[in-house]
Protein backbone atom coordinates (compact mmCIF):
# COMPACT_ATOMS: atom_id res chain seq x y z
CA UNK A 1 0.00 0.00 0.00
CA UNK A 2 3.03 2.41 0.99
CA UNK A 3 4.04 1.74 -2.52
CA UNK A 4 0.55 2.84 -4.16
CA UNK A 5 0.70 5.54 -2.54
CA UNK A 6 3.91 6.42 -3.57
CA UNK A 7 3.28 5.82 -7.07
CA UNK A 8 0.08 8.22 -6.83
CA UNK A 9 2.08 10.92 -5.64
CA UNK A 10 4.73 10.68 -8.37
CA UNK A 11 2.00 10.57 -10.92
CA UNK A 12 0.44 13.53 -9.74
CA UNK A 13 3.37 15.46 -9.72
CA UNK A 14 4.36 14.55 -13.16
CA UNK A 15 0.69 15.01 -14.44
CA UNK A 16 0.84 18.47 -12.21
CA UNK A 17 4.16 19.67 -14.32
CA UNK A 18 2.88 18.82 -17.58
CA UNK A 19 -0.27 20.60 -16.89
CA UNK A 20 2.10 23.46 -15.85
CA UNK A 21 3.80 23.32 -18.65
CA UNK A 22 1.07 23.65 -21.14
CA UNK A 23 0.47 27.06 -19.72
CA UNK A 24 1.86 30.41 -20.41
CA UNK A 25 2.59 32.88 -17.40
CA UNK A 26 3.37 36.34 -18.11
CA UNK A 27 4.68 35.30 -22.11
CA UNK A 28 7.17 32.48 -20.02
CA UNK A 29 5.80 28.69 -20.53
CA UNK A 30 8.34 26.38 -17.65
CA UNK A 31 9.56 23.18 -18.31
CA UNK A 32 9.31 21.89 -14.72
CA UNK A 33 9.02 18.21 -16.85
CA UNK A 34 12.83 18.28 -16.98
CA UNK A 35 12.95 19.59 -13.46
CA UNK A 36 11.11 16.23 -12.24
CA UNK A 37 13.33 14.20 -14.52
CA UNK A 38 16.60 15.62 -12.82
CA UNK A 39 15.03 14.62 -9.64
CA UNK A 40 14.66 11.20 -10.74
CA UNK A 41 18.04 10.62 -12.50
CA UNK A 42 19.62 11.42 -9.12
CA UNK A 43 17.00 9.96 -6.74
CA UNK A 44 16.22 6.87 -8.74
CA UNK A 45 17.94 4.00 -10.07
CA UNK A 46 17.99 4.39 -13.53
CA UNK A 47 15.53 1.80 -15.01
CA UNK A 48 12.97 2.61 -13.21
CA UNK A 49 13.32 6.49 -13.90
CA UNK A 50 14.10 5.49 -17.55
CA UNK A 51 10.80 3.73 -18.07
CA UNK A 52 8.80 7.03 -16.15
CA UNK A 53 11.29 8.55 -18.41
CA UNK A 54 9.78 7.06 -22.01
CA UNK A 55 5.80 6.67 -20.66
CA UNK A 56 6.04 10.76 -19.61
CA UNK A 57 7.60 11.42 -23.06
CA UNK A 58 5.68 9.52 -24.95
CA UNK A 59 2.48 11.54 -23.83
CA UNK A 60 4.27 14.78 -24.07
CA UNK A 61 5.08 13.22 -27.85
CA UNK A 62 1.15 12.50 -28.85
CA UNK A 63 -0.06 15.53 -27.10
CA UNK A 64 2.06 17.64 -29.37
CA UNK A 65 0.59 15.97 -32.33
CA UNK A 66 3.52 16.22 -33.53
CA UNK A 67 6.80 13.70 -34.27
CA UNK A 68 6.83 10.54 -31.42
CA UNK A 69 10.63 10.88 -30.09
CA UNK A 70 11.99 14.06 -29.23
CA UNK A 71 10.76 14.14 -25.84
CA UNK A 72 11.38 10.27 -24.99
CA UNK A 73 15.13 11.28 -26.26
CA UNK A 74 15.31 14.21 -24.26
CA UNK A 75 13.72 12.91 -20.83
CA UNK A 76 16.00 9.82 -21.15
CA UNK A 77 18.88 12.03 -21.48
CA UNK A 78 18.29 13.99 -18.40
CA UNK A 79 17.56 10.54 -16.90
CA UNK A 80 21.19 9.20 -17.90
CA UNK A 81 23.14 12.69 -17.76
CA UNK A 82 21.88 13.21 -13.76
CA UNK A 83 22.98 9.33 -12.99
CA UNK A 84 26.49 9.64 -14.30
CA UNK A 85 26.80 12.81 -12.20
CA UNK A 86 25.40 11.23 -9.53
CA UNK A 87 27.80 8.27 -9.57
CA UNK A 88 30.57 10.10 -10.28
CA UNK A 89 33.00 11.98 -8.74
CA UNK A 90 30.52 14.96 -8.18
CA UNK A 91 29.01 15.70 -4.66
CA UNK A 92 25.94 17.50 -5.42
CA UNK A 93 25.88 20.20 -3.19
CA UNK A 94 22.53 22.78 -3.69
CA UNK A 95 24.83 24.84 -6.00
CA UNK A 96 25.83 22.03 -7.95
CA UNK A 97 22.31 20.74 -8.59
CA UNK A 98 21.25 24.53 -9.00
CA UNK A 99 24.03 24.72 -11.99
CA UNK A 100 23.33 20.68 -13.10
CA UNK A 101 19.22 21.48 -13.48
CA UNK A 102 20.08 24.78 -15.81
CA UNK A 103 22.17 22.48 -18.01
CA UNK A 104 20.08 19.56 -18.44
CA UNK A 105 17.12 21.64 -19.02
CA UNK A 106 18.91 23.19 -21.47
CA UNK A 107 19.75 20.34 -23.32
CA UNK A 108 16.41 19.11 -23.12
CA UNK A 109 14.86 22.11 -24.71
CA UNK A 110 18.01 22.25 -27.62
CA UNK A 111 17.28 18.45 -28.41
CA UNK A 112 13.51 18.93 -28.55
CA UNK A 113 13.78 21.97 -30.74
CA UNK A 114 16.35 20.09 -32.80
CA UNK A 115 14.39 16.89 -33.23
CA UNK A 116 11.38 19.09 -34.42
CA UNK A 117 13.44 21.38 -36.72
CA UNK A 118 15.14 18.70 -38.65
CA UNK A 119 12.73 15.79 -38.68
CA UNK A 120 9.70 17.91 -38.51
CA UNK A 121 8.34 21.87 -39.18
CA UNK A 122 10.86 24.01 -37.39
CA UNK A 123 8.36 25.46 -34.16
CA UNK A 124 10.22 28.90 -34.06
CA UNK A 125 12.94 31.09 -34.74
CA UNK A 126 16.19 30.08 -34.04
CA UNK A 127 16.42 33.19 -31.63
CA UNK A 128 13.21 32.84 -29.96
CA UNK A 129 14.07 29.52 -29.56
CA UNK A 130 17.05 29.81 -27.47
CA UNK A 131 15.54 32.18 -25.41
CA UNK A 132 12.52 30.00 -24.45
CA UNK A 133 14.97 27.60 -23.36
CA UNK A 134 16.87 30.03 -21.53
CA UNK A 135 14.60 31.55 -19.62
CA UNK A 136 13.16 27.92 -19.01
CA UNK A 137 16.69 26.58 -17.87
CA UNK A 138 17.33 29.71 -15.71
CA UNK A 139 13.88 29.04 -13.72
CA UNK A 140 14.22 25.52 -13.23
CA UNK A 141 18.14 26.14 -11.95
CA UNK A 142 16.90 28.59 -9.50
CA UNK A 143 14.05 26.18 -8.25
CA UNK A 144 16.52 23.33 -7.93
CA UNK A 145 18.94 25.28 -5.89
CA UNK A 146 16.35 25.97 -3.49
CA UNK A 147 14.31 22.21 -4.00
CA UNK A 148 17.01 19.75 -4.15
CA UNK A 149 19.21 19.45 -1.18
CA UNK A 150 22.49 18.09 -0.61
CA UNK A 151 20.61 14.49 1.22
CA UNK A 152 18.84 13.89 -2.48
Amino acid sequence: MKNFKLYVFWITILIGSIILDEYSFYGFRPNLAALVFYYFGIRWKPGKSLLWAFVTGAVLDSMSMRLIGPNILSKGTIIFLAHFFKTGIFNLTSLLNGLLSFAFTFVDGLLVYSSLAVFDVKPAGYLSGLYVVLLQSLANGVIAYFLIDEDD
